[in-house]
C-alpha cells in the first residue's frame, strides 16, 4: 500500500496507517474479496498462519510470545465490510473509490460518505497487534468476517472448528469505556397493506423528507432520533386535514433509523401554495420539537411526472393513518433504570410493490417478556387497520453471563490504565458474537469498540483518542492474560510440589 499517509502525528502510527490502508480498499458488503486478499498477503509476508474460506472470511493466528507459547489462546474478532451511505450530492462509487478521509482535530470522518470505522477500527487494531513484534500475549487468533452488515452471514458460514480459543473479545459493540456482555433479541416483522387504485387526477409531486441523523437503532433511539418514514406520514396526515392528498408510492430501504424517505403523491383536491405552507409549518414544528436530537429535518414537495395510478381515498387514508399512528421508539418497564432502553421498535423499510405497500419493522428487547408484549401490540395494530402480517422472525440474542473471566480481565485492565470503572451492559445492536455464542456455547466473550458516532450514515465520525485508548487497552488485556495464566500455572506447580513433600 501507499506510504503517503494523512495521519502522521498520532500514536501508535501503525494503527492509523493500517486504517488508512484499508480505507483505500473498497469493502462494502458483498465486495470483500480485495480486502481479504490484503489480509492474506499481510499474514503471508509475516509468516503467520492464515486461512481464508470461500466467502472471504480470514482467520490469522500468531504464536504466543516468549514464555507464553503454551497458554490458552484468545480470539479477537471484527468484520471487514462497511455500510455504503453517502450524501445526496456525493458522486462517490463505493465499488471502486477509496474512502476520502478528513481530519478535524480529534475527529476523523469521510467526505460525504460513511467512514467505515464500523468496523474498520477493529481490523486496524487486530493488524497492529499481529504486526507488533514486542507484544506480550498468549497465542492470538484474529478473525476478520464478511457480510456482517446484512445479517452476520460471514460468521454464520465460518467453520468454527478452525478456532481453538474459548475466550473471545469482540470489537464491534460498545464504545471506549463501555463493554457489552450480551445482545438483545430481535423480532422482525413484514406486514403488507393491499392497495386499490384509480386514475390519477391533479398534479403529482415527490414528497422528500431528509436531513435527519438516523443511525443504529440501539444507539440512537435513546437519543430521540426520529424516523423519516414516520415524519413523512405525519406531514401527509396534516395535509389530509386540509385537502385531498393521495399516495402513489413510498420508498425507503434503510438499515437503521431511516434518515430520509421519498413518497410520490397526487394533490387530488387542493392548492399547491396551501400544501407548501402546511409542509413548511410541519418542518418548523418538528425542528422545534426535536431541537436537540434532529434539528435539521427538511420537508418539501417537488413537482414530478408520474404515470402510475393513485390509491383510492380509502386506501390512501388508511395507509397514512397507519404509519402516522404506528408504535415507534423506546419502551421501559424498569423505573430503577430510567436511563436505559429495555425495548424499542422502529420501521426500517417501507416500499411499494404492484399489489401492496409493505413495511419491515424491528423490535429489539433485552427481556423477551417486554418484546412479546410489544410484538403483540404491533400485530394487533396492523391487523386492526387491515394489514396482513406476512412474516415474523425471531433473531435470538446472546444472554448475559454471570461469571466471565475475560470480562473481569477487561475491567481490571481498564481500571489499571484509566483509573475508573467501565460500564458493562447489553448491546441493542447485532454483532457476530451472537453467532459464536450459539455455535460455541462455552465461549467466554466480551465486546468493546472505539467511540464512533452516526455510523451507517454519511455523518459517521471517529474520536481518535478513543481509538488509541481501546488499542492500548487490548495490549494491556493480552499482557494481563499472559501474567494471570503464568501466575496460575506457577501456583499449581508449587501446590503439586508441596503435595509431593507431604
Amino acid at each position: 500500500m501507499s506510504n503517503d499517509y494523512l495521519i502522521k502525528d498520532r500514536e501508535p502510527q501503525a494503527l492509523y496507517h493500517f486504517f488508512e490502508d484499508i480505507s483505500r480498499i473498497p469493502r462494502i458488503t458483498f465486495h470483500e474479496k480485495e480486502i481479504s486478499q490484503y489480509l492474506v498477503e499481510f499474514a503471508e509476508s509475516r509468516g503467520l498462519w492464515c486461512y481464508r474460506d470461500r466467502m472471504y472470511n480470514v482467520l490469522i493466528k500468531k504464536k504466543g510470545s516468549a514464555g507464553c507459547e503454551n497458554l490458552p489462546p484468545v480470539l479477537l474478532e471484527g468484520h471487514v465490510d462497511m455500510v455504503a451511505a453517502k450524501a445526496g450530492d456525493s458522486d462517490h462509487n463505493f465499488e471502486t473509490d477509496p474512502i476520502e478521509l478528513i481530519v478535524e482535530g480529534n475527529i476523523l470522518r469521510a467526505n460525504k460518505t460513511t467512514l467505515g470505522a464500523d468496523n474498520g477500527c477493529a481490523v486496524a487494531m487486530m493488524l497492529t497487534l499481529l504486526d507488533k513484534e514486542d507484544l506480550v500475549h498468549p497465542p492470538l487468533e484474529c478473525l476478520f468476517t464478511v457480510q456482517e452488515e446484512t445479517g452476520l452471514d460471514g460468521a454464520k458460514a465460518f467453520d468454527m472448528s478452525k478456532i481453538d480459543s474459548r475466550r473471545m473479545i469482540g470489537l464491534d459493540a460498545g464504545s471506549e469505556g463501555v463493554f457489552r456482555m450480551g445482545t438483545t433479541t430481535k423480532i422482525q416483522m413484514t406486514a403488507a397493506l393491499k392497495t386499490e387504485r384509480e386514475e390519477t387526477k391533479g398534479k403529482t409531486y415527490e414528497l422528500l423528507v431528509d436531513g435527519l441523523r438516523g443511525g443504529d437503532q440501539g444507539a440512537n433511539v435513546p437519543k430521540e432520533r426520529i424516523s423519516a418514514i414516520k415524519m413523512t406520514f405525519r406531514a401527509l396526515h396534516y395535509l389530509n386535514q386540509d385537502m385531498d392528498v393521495r399516495v402513489i408510492s413510498t420508498e425507503k430501504l434503510g438499515k437503521g433509523i431511516p434518515e430520509d424517505c421519498r413518497t410520490r403523491i397526487c394533490l387530488a383536491d387542493g392548492e399547491e401554495a396551501r400544501m407548501n405552507e402546511i409542509l413548511e409549518r410541519q418542518q418548523q414544528c418538528i425542528r422545534r420539537e426535536y431541537a436537540e436530537s434532529d434539528p435539521d429535518i427538511r420537508i418539501r414537495a417537488v413537482p414530478v411526472q408520474d404515470g402510475q395510478k393513485m390509491m383510492t381515498k380509502e386506501c390512501s387514508d388508511n395507509l397514512i393513518n397507519s404509519i402516522y399512528l404506528m408504535p415507534y421508539g423506546a419502551r421501559n418497564r424498569k423505573p430503577c433504570k430510567l436511563d436505559e432502553v429495555r425495548c424499542s421498535v422502529i420501521m426500517k423499510k417501507i416500499y411499494t410493490d404492484p399489489d401492496a405497500v409493505r413495511i419491515f419493522s424491528v423490535i429489539s428487547t433485552e427481556e423477551m417478556i417486554h418484546g412479546d408484549v410489544l410484538d403483540e401490540e404491533m400485530r394487533t395494530f396492523v391487523r386492526t387497520l387491515g394489514w396482513e402480517v406476512e412474516s415474523v422472525e425471531l433473531d435470538k440474542g446472546w444472554d448475559w453471563e454471570a461469571v466471565s473471566p475475560i470480562r473481569d480481565t477487561m475491567v481490571k485492565s481498564y481500571v489499571e490504565l484509566y483509573g475508573k470503572e467501565p460500564v458493562v451492559n447489553i448491546s441493542h445492536g447485532g454483532n457476530d458474537c451472537v453467532v459464536f455464542k450459539h455455535k460455541i456455547p462455552e465461549m467466554d466473550m466480551v465486546t468493546t469498540a472505539a467511540t464512533y458516532e452516526d455510523y451507517h450514515t454519511p455523518n459517521e465520525h471517529l474520536y481518535m483518542d478513543s481509538f488509541e485508548r481501546v488499542y492500548y487497552l487490548l495490549e494491556r488485556v493480552l499482557f494481563n492474560l499472559s501474567e494471570e495464566q503464568t501466575e496460575t500455572d506457577s501456583v499449581r506447580e508449587m501446590s503439586q510440589e508441596c503435595a509431593g513433600l507431604v
